[in-house]
């Protein structure tokens, strides 16, 4: 009974791993794990003690308020238990106040993006992201890629669009799986998005509060640059989508520019495209697009609802795809990766490579500073115990001269304290003047 139990629990997780797989865009291959430990597994990082090091540079930043950008980037690297995360967290942060900042080595980001993608601390990775003015963290078309994959097979495609916004933020779309990855992330958040209600809040009494007053030099004026001010995920989604898929003419991104132009609110430009769809005879709809149109058209203002309703109607004239738009997105990523993994692969075994080089050519260099450094304080310091036994040794030649350097000392010192007493006796013998009431 146990066996035919046992038997049936494999076959079961045979079958759940094997689904696992086809949900997954990006093969095993692509994340390149056997060249990246490799990487990680060289003879400077396996020498690292992670709490040792720590302790030695937060102790070198507490005391002389220098921190290394080689020597984050080794600690990122050396990683392999997920409680070192948040001392790594701690030297992004001390990093990014020190001027060393703009010397960050490119596996650094990629490093720690890598570490909290394995150890399941994507929340988390996310927050740091979408904070580069404290942490400076970026992504890279692949550790992007990777990260996106992850969290559209998870189907958490809320998180997903916060990262296809991030690389739309740093308007970066050299890479075809990147963007095809985001349109697709943003298109699943922007169909199943329901509007949150609006929760009306309760309304206290006034209570007597005292008035406050405060001086202040000049009032900025407001200022919104429709970019970086942008907050709401949505209208994120929906700016990806447009500027992503403005990239490359195609009818499948001429139908997500629509839908992104939609949600981005930017209805004048909506306009502008489905006037060009309905003159292409090439062109058709999905509708997914109709239905979203529809959606929307409920919830915006008179004059945007004309704009809407004009579009929903000149779109009719429009032939429909036969295909339905996920699936084409679906298609779309398969294509992608077709034509780029293999050189991604490439590149990224390359970029492993160079990164341990350039980490072993800085860390010599640092070898070389540091004992240069310590051979000039030596020097220095034999210069001074020199200069001591040399009046020593001297001391009855240059008698004459050093009794009037001690003369000299003696009336700066007696010079200083005669101003401290006279005006200490000033400051006693201070009287205010007499205020009289003004004259009527």
């Amino acid at each position: 009974m146990l066996r035919v139990i046992r038997n049936i629990c494999i076959q079961r997780k045979i079958f759940l791993t094997t689904y696992v797989q086809t949900k997954n865009f990006l093969t095993n291959e692509y994340k390149c794990l056997d060249a990246w430990n490799k990487q990680i597994s060289s003879s400077l990082l396996n020498r690292i003690n992670l709490t040792d090091f720590y302790n030695t540079l937060d102790q070198h930043v507490s005391s002389k308020g220098i921190i290394s950008a080689l020597d984050v980037d080794i600690f990122a690297n050396a990683i392999k238990d997920p409680n070192y995360l948040e001392e790594l967290k701690d030297l992004l942060l001390k990093l990014r106040l020190s001027s060393e900042t703009g010397n960050m080595l490119e596996s650094t980001h990629h490093a720690t993006i890598r570490n909290f993608i394995q150890y399941e601390r994507i929340q988390e990775l996310i927050e740091i992201l979408k904070d580069p003015l404290n942490f400076g963290l970026f992504l890279d078309d692949f550790t992007a890629n990777i990260l996106l994959d992850k969290l559209i097979t998870s189907s958490n495609y809320e998180q997903a669009a916060n990262v296809a916004a991030l690389v739309m933020l740093q308007e970066e779309y050299n890479n075809d799986i990147t963007c095809a990855l985001c349109q697709y992330a943003c298109y699943k958040y922007i169909i199943d998005y329901i509007k949150p209600e609006i929760i009306e809040p309760v309304v206290e009494k006034p209570k007597k509060v005292e008035e406050i007053k405060i001086r202040v030099k000049y009032l900025r004026n407001p200022y919104f640059d429709d970019h970086f001010d942008l907050k709401d995920l949505y209208t994120l989604s929906g700016k990806t989508l447009a500027w992503i898929s403005e990239k490359t003419v195609t009818n499948l991104n001429k139908n997500l520019q629509l839908i992104g132009w939609l949600t981005y609110k930017k209805y004048n430009k909506l306009e502008t495209l489905c006037n060009n769809i309905v003159q292409d005879n090439s062109s058709k709809i999905y509708p997914e697009v109709i239905e979203l149109l529809k959606r929307e058209s409920n919830n915006v203002e008179e004059q945007s609802k004309l704009i809407l309703e004009n579009c929903i109607l000149a779109l009719k004239n429009v032939k429909l795809s036969e295909a339905s738009l996920e699936e084409s997105l679906k298609t779309h990523i398969e294509n992608a990766i077709n034509k780029v993994q293999n050189k991604d692969i490439a590149n990224q075994q390359k970029l492993f490579k160079l990164w341990e080089e350039v980490r072993q050519e800085k860390l010599e260099d640092q070898t070389k500073r540091l004992d240069r450094a310590k051979r000039l304080q030596l020097i220095q310091e034999k210069e001074v115990k020199m200069k001591e036994e040399e009046q020593k040794l001297w001391f009855f030649e240059n008698q004459d001269s050093i009794d009037l350097e001690i003369e000299e000392k003696e009336n700066l010192t007696e010079a200083s304290s005669t101003k401290n007493e006279t005006s200490k006796s000033s400051d006693n013998n201070y009287i205010p003047p007499e205020i009289l009431p003004k004259r009527k």
